[in-house]
């Protein structure tokens, strides 16, 4: 079947935000139905399709039975950062989505979680294969949502972001730009993904016919924190930066092997490609 022939796909995007909405806007470009929803829909574009729903609260939630999907993309948001703002945003959803599914056929979902679930690692390679270990109630409540998924009767595939960027304002660029930078020591490893190639990655999902119940999205180059940032300084004009804080705890290297291996092409496979091209949209 060609592409002008191929059936549009209807994709329901719960707790659509920056990633959903631009996922949207594609699938729409491309002849596919998405429909956006959350709780305030007055944020979206123009134009979409959109629905307010609450999907923290069983009953908003049950208005997806009349709108069924193809697929389903959950991409979830604490409302706070604290360990109840987790379950919240992660656990409580997952649970009402399950309990709305219980009776129906298997349902296909993507589930957006976080390479959170790893833990410190010393600066060692995770993958997929890596056990989880969480470090704090946070990331235990990212594991519990993703297991609760897993064990399900659903088609069900987990997408382990790293840190996501490529949005501006940025608050690390700020942190830089004004002349502060990590410590060198003790070493630490971060890992990114870029905003574009997350939104093309999960593009790319919806149209595996075979896929993994798990994927860890990361770029190319695990990197030392003070490669980074001693990078972007000198690419902002920073000249002797103030090495003055400290690494974030959780030090690892995502090695992205099935998301390769899937066939997906990154955009942005490093941060100096990333980066790069942040900063020449900023440019004056």
């Amino acid at each position: 079947m060609s592409p002008a022939e191929k059936n549009p796909v209807h994709v329901n995007l719960i707790a659509c935000g920056d990633l959903g909405t631009a996922v949207a806007l594609e699938l729409a470009a491309r002849g596919d139905r998405p429909l956006a929803l959350r709780r305030n829909i007055a944020v979206l574009p123009d134009g979409l399709p959109t629905l307010a729903l609450d999907y923290g609260d069983p009953a908003s939630l049950a208005q997806l039975a009349e709108h069924p999907a193809d697929i389903s993309i959950l991409t979830p948001t604490p409302p706070s950062r604290d360990v109840e703002g987790y379950r919240a945003g992660y656990l409580r959803p997952v649970e009402n989505l399950l309990a709305l599914w219980q009776d129906l056929p298997p349902q296909r979902l993507i589930y957006v979680s976080s390479t959170r679930v790893y833990g410190d690692a010393d600066g060692d390679w995770v993958d997929e294969a890596s056990p989880l270990a969480p470090a704090d109630g946070q990331a235990e409540v990212l594991v519990a949502a993703e297991q609760r998924l897993l064990d399900s009767h659903h088609d069900v595939t987990v997408l382990r972001f790293s840190g996501i960027y490529g949005r501006s304002p940025s608050r690390l660029l700020a942190r830089i730009q004004a002349g502060d930078i990590v410590t060198p020591e003790p070493p630490h490893y971060s890992n990114r993904i870029h905003r574009d190639d997350c939104v093309g990655f999960l593009l790319h999902l919806l149209d595996l016919e075979r896929r993994e119940p798990v994927y860890l999205a990361s770029d190319d180059r695990p990197s030392l924190s003070y490669e980074v940032e001693s990078w972007l300084a000198a690419q902002l004009g920073v000249t002797g930066p103030r090495e003055t804080v400290a690494p974030p705890a959780g030090s690892r290297r995502c090695r992205n092997t099935l998301m390769r291996a899937s066939g997906y092409a990154l955009r942005h496979p490093d941060y100096r490609a990333g980066y790069g091209a942040m900063l020449a949209l900023t440019a004056p």
